[in-house]
C-alpha cells in the first residue's frame, strides 16, 4: 500500500501500467466462471450470518472474560473480512472473468487486504496453537493456567495486529486472476516479462510467512502430540483431546492453501490443484464458525436458544461423537460439491481457456 501513497495512483505505480489495452481487450483475457463464483457468494454470505450470532452469544454470556475467547473473537473478526475477501470479493471476480487490468484500482486494494487477512489469520492460528498448549499446561497444572493463558492470548492478538498492519502498508499486493482462480504477485500486465517487473511483483514475506506458517505447525503439532500423550492419563484428558481435535480441523485448510498458493511460485499446477487452493481458502475461514455451533456445548445451546428459540436443558454429550458428527458432515458435503464442480467444469472447456492465456502470459516466480 505505500506504493499506491507513494505514486497516488495504481496505474503509475512502474509495471502496473495498463494502458496498452482497453477494457473490453481485458476482458477477452479472462475466462469467466460462474459456476464457482455464484456457489462461493451463497457460501460467504451463510459464513458472515453465522458469525453474527456466535460473537453476540460470546459477549452475552460473558464468555469473553476467558482468555480463549478473546482469541476466539478477533478471529471471528479475521475470519470476516477474509471470507468476505475469499468468496463476496472472489466470487464476482469469477463470475465477470476478471483480471487485473480490468478492475486496477479495485483490484490492487483488495489484494492488499486479502494478503493481510490471509498473513493475520495464519499469525493468529500460529499463536492458537500456543495457546492451545498453554491450555494443555493449565490443565495440567491448574495454578498457573490463568497466567499461561492470559499472556499467551495477548501476545497472540498484538503479534496478529502489528503483523498485518506491516504485510498491508509495507509488502507488494497481490491480483486476482480468473484463468488462475488465485491471487498472485503478478498483475500480468506487461507485454514482455523482465527481471525488473519481476522484482517489483516479488513479495518475499509472503512466501516466507507460507513456508514459516506450514514449518511451524508442524513442528508446534509435534510438540502438541507429545503433551497431549503424555497428559492423557490425567483426569481432564477430554479437555485436551477436544482442543486438539479442533486444531486439526481449523489447520488443516490453513495448511493446504499456503502450500498451493507457495507452489504457484515453482511450478503451474492443475486446474483441479488451483480449485483446491481457493475451496480450501474459503472453507478455512468457515470452519470455525461451523466448529463453535457443533462443539462448543455453550455457544451451540445459546444458539440453538437464539436464532431457532429451542430451550434446552444442558446436557453433557459425549465431545467424541459431536467430532464425529461435524467431520463427517463437513467430508460429504465437501466431496458433493468437489463432484459437482468438476461436473459442470466439463461443460466450460476450461482447458482451451486456461491454454490459450498461458500462450502469452505465466505467473511470476517469487
Amino acid at each position: 500500500m505505500n506504493r499506491l501513497i507513494q505514486y497516488g495512483t495504481v496505474e503509475a505505480i512502474p509495471y502496473y501500467n495498463c494502458s496498452r489495452q482497453s477494457f473490453e481487450e481485458w476482458e477477452t483475457t479472462g475466462v469467466k466462471r460462474q459456476w464457482l463464483g455464484y456457489p462461493l457468494i451463497v457460501f460467504g454470505t451463510f459464513i458472515e450470518l453465522l458469525y453474527i450470532p456466535i460473537i453476540y452469544i460470546i459477549f452475552k454470556t460473558r464468555l469473553i472474560k476467558h482468555a480463549c475467547y478473546k482469541i476466539i473473537v478477533v478471529l471471528a473478526f479475521i475470519d470476516m473480512c477474509a471470507t468476505c475477501c475469499s468468496c463476496l470479493i472472489t466470487g464476482p471476480l469469477l463470475i465477470l472473468g476478471s483480471v487485473f487490468c480490468m478492475y486496477p484500482t479495485f483490484t490492487y486494494v483488495a489484494g492488499s487486504f486479502a494478503l493481510v487477512v490471509y498473513d493475520r489469520i495464519a499469525s493468529l492460528i500460529s499463536g492458537d496453537y500456543l495457546f492451545g498448549q498453554g491450555k494443555t499446561y493449565g490443565i495440567a497444572f491448574h495454578e498457573y493456567a490463568d497466567v499461561i493463558e492470559k499472556r499467551l492470548a495477548y501476545f497472540s492478538i498484538v503479534f496478529s495486529i502489528s503483523y498485518g498492519f506491516y504485510m498491508f502498508m509495507f509488502t507488494p499486493t497481490i491480483c486476482y486472476n480468473s484463468v488462475w482462480i488465485s491471487w498472485i504477485p503478478d498483475p500480468l500486465s506487461e507485454l514482455t516479462p523482465s527481471e525488473k517487473a519481476a522484482d517489483m511483483y516479488k513479495n518475499r514475506p509472503q512466501a516466507w510467512n507460507n513456508w514459516v506458517f506450514v514449518s511451524c505447525m508442524f513442528i508446534l503439532f509435534s510438540i502438541y502430540c507429545g503433551m497431549v500423550k503424555k497428559i492423557a492419563r490425567g483426569q481432564k484428558s477430554k479437555a485436551s483431546m477436544a482442543i486438539f481435535f479442533q486444531c486439526i480441523i481449523i489447520c488443516f485448510f490453513n495448511t493446504v492453501s499456503a502450500l498451493i498458493y507457495n507452489a504457484l511460485s515453482f511450478v503451474t499446477p492443475d486446474f483441479w490443484i488451483l480449485l483446491l487452493g481457493q475451496l480450501c481458502w474459503s472453507i478455512n475461514h468457515g470452519c470455525p464458525a461451523l466448529i463453535y455451533i457443533t462443539m462448543n456445548e455453550t455457544i451451540k445451546r445459546e444458539f440453538k436458544k437464539l436464532v431457532f428459540g429451542i430451550t434446552t436443558k444442558y446436557k453433557n454429550r459425549p465431545q467424541a461423537w459431536n467430532n464425529w458428527v461435524f467431520v463427517s458432515c463437513m467430508f460429504i458435503l465437501f466431496s458433493i460439491y468437489c463432484g459437482m464442480v468438476r461436473k459442470i467444469a466439463r461443460g466450460q472447456k476450461w482447458k482451451a481457456s486456461m491454454a490459450c492465456q498461458l500462450c502469452n502470459t505465466s505467473p511470476v516466480i517469487s
